[in-house]
């Protein structure tokens, strides 16, 4: 099998996992908006984007310098990941364990103080697995990080269930979020026991080397956390906690749209940066533009029809009290858009390992934005919030964009993407024309027209449907 099928068809396994977790998500938002209410979905969303914030603050780049590092020497692949999950253990102990003793320096209530407690253990968890898939994406065996995903997706799903049907408190819903994570990585482990002998391994010679690789992407991550994070902790500061759940149940939506692109490129990542290393520039500039085209294909159509879906598909998640969670997605939808783009720029620049140039990037933008968030938050509230994050992707698209062009001479070629166009403009008029039928009605006949009209005007050609399918060479 070709390296662009392992990709394929490892991207397939992941991409149809990401859908089962995606339902599994959507399932466990509908329970929860529906029986806590705006408010009450409020503190959750306040709770996960504190814990998030030092979530990635941990992650110090180390997800992406591990898949660096082992692509670069597979032999010692095993130390080398002994080495670094040692270094993350410590790390995610240090950062994480500051969440819950923070949190009551802050003006929250006593369910959001408590809930930081309770559900911490969930972002240690996933910060090990984060990790762990470096290895699982080197070996292009995303069947078992799959597999683990779901099962604590399931879990979490059933436990949240479980309390809505009990009537019991919040406190239970931040549990759940914990041991759904401790499944999760259980599995992880397990599996990766297949490729990795697992030991305690203090390096410094590695972690010496991890944390030079690491620093641009640490303080890259770092600004990052103020257009990905600070709005919705800004809004629960200035706003309602009502106001909190309308925003975030929007962004949960948004989070779970850019998953795809983010689970594709980490596959695309140890292919690019081995090309980068072996100076294939050619190559890597072909996998870049297939990765585009295929990225392309699927954003320009879930921009443009969610502008038409957007209030139903919002009411049919979360319930009728988030109709206007609906109008909030309509401006989201096109940060999502550019996050897809960008997302193929940004792992570019890990393997061609210009990381340090783009950290002024995500300073410059992160500046700002946070004087944008200052400004609008508190006088417009959620608007202010999600249209300053619109602003803040396309910034960082573009800044993306220029530096792999300076790098390796790479633009994306846009014959892929015209034809999406108007293949999206059709879908849409059908749209309009059944915007009265049921949401799943809506969206169903959406994908049909949408890849119909598309393998009419050649996007998608029959050799790379067989491509795609087929198992062998």
């Amino acid at each position: 099998m070709t390296v662009a099928k392992k990709i394929a068809h490892n991207t397939l396994i992941h991409l149809s996992g990401k859908i089962i977790s995606l339902i599994l998500g959507l399932v466990s938002v509908a329970i929860m908006t529906r029986y806590l209410g705006q408010t009450g979905f409020g503190y959750y969303i306040t709770v996960t984007a504190f814990l998030g914030f030092f979530g990635i603050l941990v992650d110090f780049g180390l997800s992406m310098t591990t898949v660096q590092m082992i692509s670069d020497n597979e032999e010692k692949m095993s130390k080398i990941v002994n080495s670094i999950m040692s270094l993350r253990v410590i790390s995610s102990f240090l950062f994480l364990g500051l969440a819950p003793i923070i949190v009551w320096f802050f003006p929250y209530n006593i369910f959001i103080k408590l809930g930081v407690l309770l559900a911490v253990g969930s972002y240690f968890c996933l910060s090990l697995v984060q990790t762990l898939t470096g290895v699982f994406q080197k070996k292009l065996k995303m069947m078992e990080i799959t597999l683990a995903e779901v099962a604590g997706r399931v879990l979490l799903v059933g436990l949240v269930a479980l309390t809505a049907f009990l009537g019991k408190n919040i406190y239970w819903i931040f549990g759940s979020i914990t041991l759904g994570s401790v499944l999760n990585l259980l599995i992880v482990f397990l599996f990766s026991k297949k490729y990795i002998q697992w030991h305690w391994q203090v390096d410094t010679k590695i972690w010496k080397e991890v944390l030079s690789r690491a620093w641009p992407i640490a303080l890259s991550i770092g600004f990052n956390l103020v257009y990905l994070r600070m709005d919705t902790i800004i809004l629960s500061l200035t706003g309602s906690q009502a106001e909190v759940g309308l925003y975030g149940a929007t962004y949960r939506v948004v989070d779970i749209l850019t998953m795809m692109p983010a689970v594709f490129m980490g596959l695309v990542l140890p292919v690019a940066a081995k090309y980068f290393l072996q100076d294939k520039k050619q190559q890597l500039k072909d996998l870049l533009q297939k990765a585009f085209n295929a990225l392309m294909i699927f954003a320009v159509p879930i921009v443009a029809g969610t502008i038409l879906v957007a209030n139903k598909l919002m009411v049919f998640i979360a319930g009728k009290d988030f109709y206007l969670s609906g109008d909030i997605l309509k401006v989201l939808i096109f940060a999502s858009g550019a996050i897809f783009a960008t997302t193929l720029f940004s792992y570019a620049v890990v393997a061609v390992k210009k990381q340090k140039a783009m950290m002024w990037g995500y300073l410059a933008v992160a500046v700002l934005t946070m004087i944008g968030y200052l400004i609008f938050i508190p006088k417009y509230g959620y608007w202010g919030a999600a249209w300053m994050t619109l602003f803040s992707e396309v910034l960082i698209l573009i800044w993306t964009a220029v530096l792999i062009y300076k790098t390796i001479g790479f633009f994306p070629n846009l014959k892929i993407f015209s034809q999406t166009v108007p293949a999206s403009l059709i879908m849409m008029a059908v749209l309009y024309y059944w915007q009265n039928n049921h949401v799943l009605v809506l969206l169903l006949v959406a994908t049909m027209v949408y890849f119909s009209f598309l393998y009419i005007l050649g996007g998608v050609k029959k050799q790379t449907i067989r491509e795609l399918l087929r198992l062998k060479d």
